[in-house]
Order: C-alpha cells, then structure tokens, then sequence
C-alpha cells in the first residue's frame, strides 16, 4: 500500500479483514453465507480502505497480521462503467501489490469458464441486462456470466468475495416479482447460486440493509461503521460549504455565474501563493459549470440542441469575461449525450469523468449528472448550478461531491478549507433543510448522513485575530495545559520508528532509525544477558522437535507409542521467530537478527574460523526472547516511548514551523501515544463562519472573543445562538466587567481545541470544555473554564469526572472551573470543581443522570439567571 492510511481507515481495514475471514470459515465448512457493509460518509476514503483490504486479502499483510488467502475470487460490481474504471486507477494509484494485470474490467470478450483466483474483477449491471451478449453463447465464449458466476461459486478450492459499490443502488424494493440485476448476483434466481459474500460499500446502506435482511440465504453480520466526526477530524473534507442561493425570486443565472468565476479567479490565486510557499506541487483548481437536462421532448431535436448550446456559450462567454487569463484549450466536458461541442470559437472534447482529476489543462468542466453520483475530484472547488433541485437526496449527493480536500488535509488557509456552491434555481427550503442535516442541527430525514461538513454557510464573514484582545490573553490560552487522548490500541514501537522516519525526513534528527533501532537493540540485549540461562534452556527446547510415534499392530487391541527428540530445521526456529516478530515488529526482529549475525561473522573472522557460525542457533536464541518469563515487549515498548516523547518535545518549535503538508505525519505520530500527552492549543488566526442563520437572519454577536471580524464582532454559530445556557453564560461572564477575553473551545478534539483525555472504562475518550474566559483579577489574569453541559445528556457522568480530575491537577491555574449542568427556576446552577469537597463528591457519584441531578441539588450553587430576552 503506497498510501499512510488514517487511524479510522486501519481500524476499518482490520474490522473488514476479521468479517472476511469468519466468512470463508462459515463458506467452505459450513456453506454459510455473509452478508455485511461498510458505512462511511461521502469522502472518508472507502476505496483506498477497500483496495487496503483487498490488497492484504490476495497477498497477505504484516500491519494486519493476515496471510494470502490462495482461494480469493474478488467481484466489484458498480452501477457505472465510468466508476468502475475510476476504481481500478485508484487501485493502481494505491494498492502497489496488486499488479495492474489482475484488475480485470469484465465484459463479453471474457471467455474462460469461470473467475480465476487472485484476481479483482470489475462488472456493472448493464453489461448482464437480457439482451447484452454476455449473459448469451457465442462462438468465442461458450459460457455465459450466470455459468461463469456460478462455476466460481461450485468450485471449491476458490473463495468469491462480491463487492457491492455504492450500495443502495440496485437494491429497490420492486414493485412485481422480478429481480434487479444486483439482486440476482447476490441471491441467485433459482438456477444460478447465490454468491457466498456480500460486502456492501456505501454512505447510505440502509436500503442495502433492508435487501439482506430479506434475502433468507444470508446471515447478516454487525456492519463496519466509521462515525462522520472522525472522517471530518481527519482533514479529508473541506471544514465548509458556502451555499450561495438568491433570496428572492428572478433569473440569477449570469449574476451567479459571474459571482463564481471571480470567487474560482481568487481561489486559484490563493492556491498559487500558499503551495508556492508551502514549497508544493501546485493545485489547480476546477470550476464546475453544471447545465440544465433537456425536457424529454427535446433530446433528440434541433431545438433542444440549439438552446443546450446557446446555455453552454452563455456559461463560457461570461466565464471568459470574469477570468481575462482563461486559457483557450482550458474547457472540456461529461455530457453522456454529446461528442466534441463547437459552439461560438469554443471546440469542446468529451472526457470520461474519471479522467478530470488528473488531466491539469481541464480548469473548466460542463456537466450534467455525472457530478452527482459516484464522481470523485477533490480539485473541484467552485461548481455553479444552472438546475433546479428540490429533491433533498439529489442535493445531499451533488454537494458530497464538492467536499474533499485536494491534499487530503487541511491548509493553514481558511479559505483553502471551503468549498463554494452557487445555486441560482436550487430550492432555498430544500437547501436550507439539507443544510442543517450536513451539519447534525436536525435528524437526516433518510436515517443517514451523507456528508460529513462542520459548516454550511450563506453568507460568510472572516474572523482574524481581535486586537481588542491583550496579547497576554491570547497566550495564557495558547498555555493552557491540554492533553491528547491516546489511540485506542496503541503501538509503541511503531510509533518510534515513524517518528524516525519523518524526523530524518525533515532532517531535524541525523540517523533516526538507526538510533531508533539501537535503543531498541540495547533493550533485548540487557534482557539477554540478564537471564541467560533462560534464554538457553528456551533455545534448546526450539533446537529440539519432541516427535511422538504412534503404533498400530495387527491382531492387537492396543496402540503403542513412543517418543522420539529430533533436531529442529529452520521452519521450525521460523515459527518461534513468527511470535516475536508479532510482539516486536518484523522491521526490529529482523534487523536486530541481521545485527547478531553480523557480529557473530565477525567474531568468526577474528578467530579465524568465519565459516563455523551457527546461523540456525543465533536465530534460536533471537526467538527465545518471546518465550522468557519475561515482559519482553513491555520493555522495549518503554523504551521506544521515551524516545519518542524526546524527540518530539525537544523538536517541538521546529515541527510547528514545518510546512502544513509535513504537520499530519506528526499529528499522526503523537495520537499513537499510550498515555495523555501535553499538548499546546493552536488558536487559528483565519477563519471564515456564517453571518447568517439557515432562514438569512442575522446571527447575533458578542464582543472580546479572541477571533472577530473587522469590527471586533464574534457571530455566534446557529447551535450556540439557539442555546439558553450557553447565550446565558457568555452575557453573565461579560457583565463582570473584568473580562479581557474569552475562547469558545471548538467541540472536536483537535489541534484548536483544549484538550481533556479521560478513561471511561477501559477507552480513552476527549472532554472539550465549551467556554475559556480570562477575567483580569487581583492576582493578575487568570483563565477560567465554565461547561454549560445538561445532566440530561449521556456523557455528564462521564464528562463531569474527567473535569474534576483536570481540576485536580490544574486547578491552580485558574480563577474557576464550574460544570453547569441544571436549570432551575430561570437560573444556571453549576458545581464549582475547584472544591476538593465537591470533587470527592463528583468521584463517588454514579455516572447516570439521576445521580448527578442528586450531585447537583446537594452541591449546586446558582451560577446566572437567564436573561428573558433569550
């Protein structure tokens, strides 16, 4: 795999690759077919997880600790050639094991008599329609696809793995008795077998879901689910979408287009500098010029042609007008009805839409439908919209289109983060309820989300540092202590050695790796030679095969045995080496091996006798390590952590000044950590928010917060403008008069946010509190936090604790720390958590709701009352 998976990608990939392989077992000994999916947002990456999986089921994988699976047929099937063909580019992109000559777009020149294993075959739907030639004989093919399909699935020494893409589609419920295509691969028709596994792909699987559930051939197992926080915390979707829709009624056509040619005009500029500064390879924005479908009546007419072109001049001539720089070859298209275009001086080629991400020369693309299913192009940044739509589905997936990121993370740019929309005939009601579903303000009428957007603007203010704002304030926050939550299975050893590789990449450490592996060798070593009889007694039992032999005499009622010790060969030492290699990685067993050897060589030469070393035996006694009563990995996993925290803290101020392209492989490294660790809080000094609510009323404003527009104002969110307490709070800490500034920490634990790691059972969760004021006080100034958090909402127990515990350790560094969790009688009543007394409290309280109503009607004070224009 050439590409660093996320965290939520491996942990997908793992999931995935368990779910297979208890599918073959119930196949091949159980004849026990499974069907499950993988749910994830538009944009999470679930072809790169998809050809990770695939990729490790045909030739195994180390990371995963998964051997090839010999027996593998793998099935893609997809409503559209084009998405097929985009597929296995990406494939060839990614997944560097698999050569190019097993992915396999299937068609009618398919010839043999069944699927041949270790390949990846591609089909869609329409090539299996009852007229298509590849569900008939020929003279060149004497087995049609539903005989190919099912001699695959009747032999038995192969494994067919049917992968459904996007996987709502062809799963409809019909309305007669007929089968879709999709649904006679999966299920069979009766003659044809149904397939053994079913692996649906989708962002929406609920219709996929409800088709396995009725097919009674199956056996529906848990589905593989990547929650759209985390995809959106990965830095592959853009942090916003501006929607630009009139607010009145009229043709808005021209006016839009032009608005979203100088909108792309600045863009690109923008693009230019910062990967100019960034040292980069450029990207080159798209703008997206989707045109009206012809009525039915006049796809085929003159007329209909003659309007769709004067359309498509209009477009390009007031593109051109906006943008003096527009190159002249610069215009292609995806129009499934149309060849080359000439209309007007413009000469229009037609290109696959698989084709566009990578062809450079294309700036401007006219479409139809082809940008709202399936279509992947992350350097699409502006579209413009000539269509009416007031079907919600429809604008959930056109605008899933717009949201990734051109270099899969986020830039230092704001506005190299959003995304622009503009919507002349879009329905504002429809726009503005998709909207609010994007960004989690209201239930997805559909059960799911598509995609996975923080913010949906209308009309978009910039938010910079407030100079209103004593520099003092802004870095007390900056100071505060944070901490990161670890992952969830942290690897010590492997987080070493990628920090070694990215410390010697960016030269900040001379020699990493090898210093990473020293400090590891110097480990075992130590561990060696402190238990050296151990370790011999463990290598001669590996040196040595205990073979018992077995009798059977006839006329005897009775076996004998016997027991015979035999000397071990090099399989046998390998199988010893497997499990420390496991434990350790193979990178460190093998080099510390390769390590061994050499000096033994060495020593061989000095003595005069290089060829008397015992290769087999110097691998035994490697191997012994895994087997001493010992907790080998726990002290070499140790030792990799302490170097890692060493280098990372001592190089702490040379990584921030790195550019952004290199700052993820470092997120990356600390999130492995296997404890909390301080970390800093990065307050961004650009952003863009909305000025406006979801009905174009103004959003209200509040001052003194540490990022304001121009004018010192900070516009409150839709959420937090809609929220009693937290309006109530922010007023209340204001009235003191005292307040020098205040932060509204962001709710996902990022780089931006203040940072609680906490333990809730057994997994580390993240506690951002939601408010940061700093208050000038006869000490000085002093941060205080305050959480308005209901006890009705699931985490409170949770949450309240992991404050407490961060004002036990840091409790000094503030004025405050008060966690508001009732309202009672207009009034806000909170705990104040630098109270020892009310901490012990929080810590023997259960952590359901009732409890902590009790906590707070014991040791709850009022806080505020709520104004009553709120």
């Amino acid at each position: 795999m050439r590409f660093t998976l996320k965290d939520y990608q491996t942990e997908a990939v793992g999931k995935i690759l368990t779910t297979l392989g208890y599918a073959r077992e119930d196949w091949h000994n159980r004849q026990r077919r499974t069907a499950f999916a993988l749910s994830s947002t538009t944009g999470s990456g679930k072809t790169v997880i998809a050809a990770t999986v695939i990729e490790a089921l045909l030739h195994g994988s180390d990371e995963f600790d998964v051997e090839p699976d010999p027996s593998a047929v793998v099935l893609w099937v997809s409503k559209d050639p084009a998405l097929n063909a985009q597929t296995k580019s990406r494939f060839i992109e990614c997944a560097d094991r698999i050569p190019s000559g097993d992915l396999v777009l299937l068609d009618k020149t398919y010839s043999e008599e069944s699927l041949s294993t270790g390949t990846v075959y591609f089909i869609n739907p329409d090539k299996l329609g009852k007229k298509a030639d590849f569900v008939k004989h020929t003279d060149t093919r004497h087995f049609t696809f539903w005989e190919i399909l099912a001699n695959t699935i009747k032999d038995e020494d192969k494994t067919l793995y049917m992968v459904l893409d996007e996987a709502h589609e062809g799963m409809k419920t019909q309305t007669s008795d007929e089968q879709t295509i999709v649904q006679k691969i999966i299920s069979g028709d009766g003659v044809s077998p149904a397939v053994p596994i079913v692996w649906g792909i989708s962002a929406t699987v609920k219709r996929f879901d409800e088709a396995m559930a009725r097919a009674d051939a199956f056996t529906k197992e848990k589905n593989v689910v990547i929650h759209p926080q985390v995809v959106q915390d990965s830095g592959l979707l853009k942090n916003a979408l501006t929607l630009d829709i009139p607010n009145e009624a009229g043709d808005f056509s021209t006016t839009m287009v032009r608005d979203a040619t100088l909108d792309f005009v600045e863009v690109c500029e923008t693009w230019d500098a910062y990967c100019g500064e960034q040292g980069i390879d450029p990207v080159v924005p798209l703008l997206v010029a989707q045109i009206p479908n012809k009525s039915a009546g006049e796809r085929d007419t003159e007329k209909g042609r003659r309007e769709e072109d004067e359309t498509i001049h209009l477009v390009l001539e007031t593109i051109r007008k906006h943008w003096p720089d527009m190159p002249a070859d610069c215009v292609a298209h995806v129009l499934g009805d149309r060849a080359t275009i000439e209309v007007g001086a413009y000469e229009i080629p037609k290109v696959a839409p698989q084709e566009v991400e990578h062809d450079h020369r294309i700036r401007v693309l006219l479409a139809k439908d082809a940008v709202s299913t399936g279509w992947d192009c992350p350097r699409a940044e502006v579209l413009v919209s000539l269509r009416s739509a007031h079907d919600d589905t429809y604008v959930t997936q056109l605008l899933g289109r717009m949201v990734r990121t051109p270099l899969a993370q986020e830039t230092s740019v704001e506005r190299l983060n959003t995304a622009s929309c503009y919507l002349p005939y879009f329905d504002k009601e429809t726009a503005k309820i998709v909207a609010e579903e994007i960004m989690g303000m209201r239930a997805p009428r559909s059960g799911e989300r598509g995609a996975a957007i923080n913010k949906v603007m209308l009309k978009p203010v910039k938010l910079q540092r407030n100079y209103d704002v004593p520099d003092e304030v802004f870095q007390l926050v900056r100071d505060l202590p944070s901490f990161r939550k670890p992952t969830a299975a942290p690897r010590p050893i492997k987080r070493l050695l990628k920090a070694a590789q990215a410390l010697a990449q960016d030269e900040l450490v001379a020699n990493a790796d090898r210093l990473a592996h020293e400090a590891m060798f110097s480990v075992l070593d130590n561990i060696t030679e402190a238990n050296s009889g151990e370790i011999d007694k463990q290598t001669k039992l590996i040196m040595t095969a205990d073979i018992r032999r077995i009798l059977v005499e006839r006329g005897k009622y009775e076996a004998t045995d016997s027991l015979d010790t035999r000397d071990s060969d090099a399989a046998t030492v390998d199988d010893a080496l497997r499990h420390l290699r496991s434990i350790l990685t193979a990178s460190v067993v093998n080099r510390y091996l390769g390590r061994n050897m050499q000096a033994a060589i060495n020593e061989g030469v000095e003595a005069g006798d290089p060829t008397g070393v015992d290769i087999t035996l110097i691998r035994a006694r490697v191997a012994a390590l895994a087997f001493i009563d010992v907790d080998v990995q726990k002290s070499v996993e140790d030792a990799a952590d302490s170097l890692t925290r060493l280098w990372l803290t001592t190089n702490a101020s040379d990584i921030a000044r790195l550019p952004d392209s290199r700052k993820p492989s470092y997120e990356a490294i600390q999130n492995m950590a296997r404890e909390p660790e301080r970390d800093g809080v990065e307050i961004k000094t650009d952003e863009r928010v909305d000025s406006v609510d979801t009905d174009m009323k103004p959003l209200p404003t509040e001052k003194k917060h540490l990022l304001s527009t121009s004018t010192g104002d900070y516009p409150l969110e839709q959420k937090m403008a809609r929220n009693r307490w937290e309006r109530a709070t922010i007023q209340y800490e204001q009235s003191f008069g005292t307040l020098e500034g205040w932060y509204r920490n962001p709710s996902s634990a990022g780089r931006n946010s203040l940072r609680i790691a906490h333990k809730s059972g057994d997994t580390w969760k993240s506690v951002q509190p939601d408010f940061v004021f700093v208050h000038r006080t006869s000490e000085g100034l002093l941060p205080s936090i305050v959480d308005p958090h209901g006890v009705h909402l699931g985490d409170s127990g949770p949450k309240l604790k992991a404050l407490a515990e961060y004002a036990d350790e840091h409790g000094d560094r503030f004025d405050r720390i008060i966690a508001v969790g009732v309202e009672k009688d207009d009034a806000l009543v909170g705990l104040d958590l630098k109270s020892s007394k009310i901490r012990r409290a929080v810590y023997e309280a259960q952590p359901d709701s009732d409890s902590i109503k009790q906590l707070y009607a014991a040791y709850g004070t009022n806080y505020t009352r709520i104004p009553e224009d709120i």
